[in-house]
């Protein structure tokens, strides 16, 4: 497709690409504008980009075969650029189509029919797991019954003639950005299909297509708008790398060829992160009981998403069957990547539904791959900055509360004595009583107290000042409040 896209452009019919043009600026601009007309907004983009592209396709007269002549070039127009429906009412009926099931008899069939049964479960299976996340209230999809309806839907439109139908993330997304919030909403969105075609087909028919493919851009662009990939850098620089390979691969190829890349790309960082590949598909867990109402899962090796759903369903016999409080104990796993983290978030949630406690421990020993709660963790030593400061003893309560409060967690302080190169110089040799302070810090908290150092410090008194990097193996332990506001 993006190789192609130069060929799309250059070969475009000019009135059909007005359409679509007008169209998509209506998307983008009618939720600004129809803010300032008052009674207006109430009406959706996607109405308004059908009140303006059925007049526009009228006067272009889609309606009829005829070509147009532009700058030497020739162009066709007719009804292959509008919605293709029956031309009269309840004409549906007349494309009901019976199977013929002689034709399974014949292997090549059976090739169809589990490429369809394969790619329109998977597709509808990450559908339905991409509609969680956009959801509002992060409630989840029971996948099962979600399954058995693609199922039974399939059978009763193949037994008509239908296409076969997978959920559809386009079409959720619309219904959560217009206010959506049951599963009646798809009951009604399909019921208002239904009976549109049945009983005003010619109407749809008078609908241009380009008008319907800038309602798909828009929603696209709403899937992957500019803020998502900040949001997904925050998390991680290679969850950003993940998003936009998959983003790239899924636009040059197909859904699921693309999905499969993203994955792949994912198992690689992960075995570059010191994953071991017995444990990609099959984590290392040890259940032990803690007291009478706790269990305690620790986890050895790795936490990440493809060995996650055997862990998911340990927490979940133990925990929410069982009816016990759990502690998850991740120390000892070599990585804990961002989609467990976010799991095990969720999970907490569920939890707490029941009345139940699910603790996480060892979090603070595996250093954060990014500032984000639901980054990945692994382990390792995390580096910081020791800030080394050498002053006079009547500055040493100042610079200590001043320190703290740009976010150092503590300090140590040690009398001392000295010259400086000034005395040294004078051949004044009397040692003057001092202090040495030391504190650990963040890098963000680094650039607080450096930046105090020099505005406030430096230009007034003679401080000796030493920054070093050091590394720790308890991160947490030194970061201030500062970094925890930011990692939410």
């Amino acid at each position: 497709m993006l190789r192609e896209f130069p060929h799309y452009i250059a070969e475009a019919n000019p009135a059909i690409a007005i359409i679509g043009i007008v169209s998509l600026l209506i998307m983008f601009l009618w939720p600004m504008i129809g803010k300032k007309l008052g009674p207006l907004k109430v009406i959706p983009s996607p109405m308004v980009v059908l009140l303006v592209a059925v007049p526009m396709g009228m006067a272009f007269d889609l309606l009829h075969e005829h070509s147009y002549t532009l700058q030497g070039h020739k162009y066709q127009l007719g009804n292959q650029f509008l919605v293709d429906m029956p031309d009269r009412v309840f004409g549906m009926f007349d494309k009901i189509t019976y199977p013929e099931f002689s034709a399974l008899a014949q292997p090549k069939a059976w090739k169809w029919v589990f490429m369809f049964f394969i790619i329109g479960s998977l597709e509808s299976l990450l559908s339905a797991k991409a509609v969680d996340l956009l959801d509002p209230w992060k409630r989840k999809t029971n996948m099962d019954r979600d399954m058995i309806a693609i199922g039974a839907g399939n059978l009763c439109a193949s037994l008509v003639g239908g296409l076969p139908m997978i959920s559809e993330i386009v079409r959720s997304k619309a219904n959560i950005d217009n206010g959506a919030r049951t599963r009646f909403a798809d009951l009604w969105h399909g019921m208002f299909l239904l009976i549109c075609v049945a009983l005003i087909p010619t109407v749809l028919h008078m609908i241009p297509l380009a008008a319907l493919a800038a309602m798909l851009v828009y929603t696209g662009y709403r899937l992957a708008h500019p803020s998502e990939f900040v949001h997904v850098y925050r998390i991680g620089i290679e969850q950003l790398a993940i998003f936009v390979t998959t983003l790239i691969a899924v636009l040059a190829t197909d859904l699921l060829i693309g999905i499969f890349i993203g994955i792949l790309l994912k198992m690689i960082i992960h075995a570059t992160n010191g994953v071991p590949l017995k444990s990609l598909f099959m984590p290392y867990l040890e259940v032990e009981d803690y007291d009478e109402n706790t269990s305690i899962i620790i986890a050895r090796e790795s936490a990440v998403f493809s060995n996650w759903i055997p862990f998911r369903r340990q927490i979940e016999q133990i925990g929410l069957i069982q009816h016990r409080n759990l502690i998850i104990d991740v120390s000892n796993a070599k990585l804990v990547d961002h989609s467990v983290m976010e799991k095990l978030h969720e999970m907490k949630r569920d939890f707490e539904q029941e009345d139940l406690i699910l603790e996480i421990r060892g979090l603070d020993s595996l250093q954060p791959l990014a500032n984000s709660d639901h980054s990945a963790r692994k382990q390792g030593l995390a580096s910081l900055r020791r800030i080394t400061i050498v002053a006079k003893r009547d500055l040493e309560k100042w610079l200590e509360t001043e320190f703290i409060q740009r976010g150092a967690t503590g300090f140590t302080a040690i009398p001392c004595y000295g010259a400086g190169r000034t005395l040294i110089e004078k051949g004044d040799l009397d040692v003057q009583d001092q202090v040495r302070i030391e504190v650990i810090v963040s890098l963000r908290d680094y650039e607080k107290i450096i930046a105090f150092l020099r505005e406030e410090v430096l230009p007034k008194h003679k401080v000796t000042t030493c920054v070093e990097t050091v590394d720790v193996i308890f991160k947490d332990a030194f970061e201030g409040a500062s970094d925890n506001n930011n990692s939410h």
